[in-house]
């Protein structure tokens, strides 16, 4: 081989072993986002529901009472 082509190979396998932890921190933020997101969620359903829960006891006692 000649020595570029030695020379060229090293770069690149540098170049590769430093793109390595970027890789894995760019899959570990993405998760943490994601289970953030699904947290969120979670808790905007909840006070939907409960919302909603509440809205349906109303309606109820008004019926109840018109009836």
């Amino acid at each position: 081989m000649t020595t570029p082509t030695i020379i060229a190979c090293v770069i690149i396998i540098l170049l590769a072993l430093l793109c390595i932890p970027f890789f894995k921190s760019y899959k570990v933020r993405k998760k943490q986002r994601d289970e953030e997101e699904r947290i969120t969620d979670l808790k905007y359903q909840t006070e939907k529901e409960k919302i909603k829960a509440y809205g349906e006891s109303i309606n109820d006692e008004t019926r109840n009472k018109n009836k």
